[in-house]
């Protein structure tokens, strides 16, 4: 029997079936002949959910509108989980994920400046950095995003997802949290690493789905994703520069 390279003639052939649903037709079509994905368009997209970041950032600093860094940590969690697990692309819901999140940067980094003069760039210039640097390394070859390293990464990531769900709830019901801990610098270590590596992933997510023209609509979700991926290294990174200052 002929194989296609159409996959939906493929399956019909594969389960018995002798005609096509026109709708299924349809949709081959549309995928085919739909603009692809590119890096390009990728990249348009994160540069514009990150100005929003900066604009949220930008007015909860200079306004002192710290009191909405909780509310702002609640309203935009719940929005990145809607956007990771919604199986439609929204632009506005990322837009707006973005702006939640710039007020939450802002007004968290607004209280560690007035605690740690200073912290704030540091943080900045320390993100700015890092994020070149895993960009260098997998660019150069040096980390190689395979089956083993993703699989590694997703077990790490849910484990310290779980970690930080728990330690949110001591935190706030029992006023304790693991980073004020003698240990606390080491598990905020831990935090810069697996942010830092998971933009890694978020890189090779750009790279395939323009190599495999994925449908253009997936520029979104790849830059939600480094976006998101950005704003948790930015936190870890002045966590950790809080505890080391907290110490001195």
């Amino acid at each position: 029997m002929a194989i296609s390279h159409n996959p939906v003639f493929n399956q019909s052939l594969q389960s018995g079936i002798d005609s096509l649903n026109q709708q299924q037709v349809d949709s081959e079509f549309q995928n085919i002949t739909a603009a692809p994905m590119t890096i390009e368009g990728t990249a348009s997209k994160v540069l514009g959910l990150f100005a929003l970041v900066v604009l949220g950032a930008g007015a909860t600093w200079f306004t002192g509108a710290f009191g909405l860094m909780f509310p702002a940590m609640l309203v935009g969690l719940g929005l990145g989980l809607w956007a990771t697990f919604s199986k439609k692309v929204i632009p506005g819901l990322y837009y707006a994920y973005a702006l939640v999140q710039g007020v939450f940067v802002g007004a968290l980094s607004g209280v560690l400046e007035g605690m740690y003069p200073g912290i704030a760039q540091t943080a900045v210039v320390s993100t700015l950095a890092t994020a070149g640097a895993m960009f260098a390394a997998y660019r150069m070859g040096w980390v190689k995003v395979d089956a083993r390293f993703t699989r590694i990464m997703m077990f790490a990531l849910i484990g310290y997802s779980v970690f930080a769900l728990v330690n949110l709830g001591f935190a706030v019901f029992a006023g304790m949290s693991a980073y004020s801990s003698s240990f606390g610098w080491l598990i905020a270590l831990v935090g810069v690493g697996l942010a830092a590596f998971t933009l890694n992933l978020d890189f090779e997510a750009i790279r395939e789905g323009a190599a495999n023209r994925w449908p253009k609509e997936m520029e979104w979700r790849a830059a939600f994703g480094l976006t998101a991926s950005l704003i948790w290294l930015y936190v870890e990174i002045i966590r950790l520069l809080a505890i080391f200052n907290s110490q001195d």
